[in-house]
C-alpha cells in the first residue's frame, strides 16, 4: 500500500488512542469525517490496521512476572516448526514468539503470576512441546521501555 501523510498522521494518532473518534481524529490531521473514515476503512481493509485493543498493565491485572524464554528444537522440519508453532499458539501465557536467527530458534515472552506459575510454565508446559531440545529462560528484573506502537519515522516525509 502506497501511504500519503494522511494516512501517516492517521496511523499515527491511532496507535497513541485506538479509541479516537472518527470526527476527532479528522480534525486533529485536517480532514473532514468522511474522507477520513474512508482512509482508515482502506487501512483496515489493506492489513496496515490489523485491529483495535486495550492496552493492559500486567502488574495491576495480577501477572507480576515476566520471562524471557529461548527455545531450540531438535530439527528444522517444517512439520516440527509447525507444530511447535501450533503448540505456542495454545498457551494463554506465551503473548509473543518471535522465529529467530542465531543459536536458539525461538524467543518467548511468557507472563506468570508469580515464579511457581511462571516454573510450571516453562516446566511443565514448553518443555514437554516435541521436539524442544534446550531452553534458556531469563527472568525481567524491570521493564525499561513497552510499548505496542510501530515506528512510523520512515512515513515522516510524506
Amino acid at each position: 500500500m502506497k501511504f500519503d501523510r494522511f494516512d501517516a498522521k492517521i496511523l499515527d494518532a491511532l496507535q497513541r488512542d485506538g479509541r479516537l473518534s472518527v470526527v476527532d481524529l479528522a480534525e486533529s490531521i485536517g480532514l473532514s469525517a468522511t474522507p477520513c473514515a474512508r482512509r482508515i476503512k482502506a487501512l483496515e481493509s489493506a492489513g496496515a490496521i490489523e485491529g483495535y485493543t486495550a492496552v493492559l498493565n500486567p502488574a495491576r491485572v495480577g501477572l507480576a512476572v515476566l520471562a524471557i524464554v529461548q527455545v531450540k528444537l531438535t530439527e528444522h522440519t517444517d512439520e516440527t516448526v509447525a507444530r511447535f508453532e501450533r503448540e505456542i499458539q495454545l498457551m494463554d501465557e506465551v503473548t509473543k514468539c518471535f522465529a529467530m536467527t542465531g543459536s536458539y530458534d525461538f524467543i518467548l515472552e511468557v507472563y506468570g503470576k508469580d515464579l511457581e506459575a511462571l516454573s510450571n510454565v516453562v516446566l511443565k508446559k514448553l518443555i514437554r512441546v516435541p521436539n524442544v531440545r534446550d531452553m534458556q529462560s531469563s527472568v525481567v528484573l524491570a521493564t525499561i521501555k513497552r510499548t505496542s506502537r510501530i515506528p512510523l519515522v520512515h512515513l515522516q516525509d510524506l
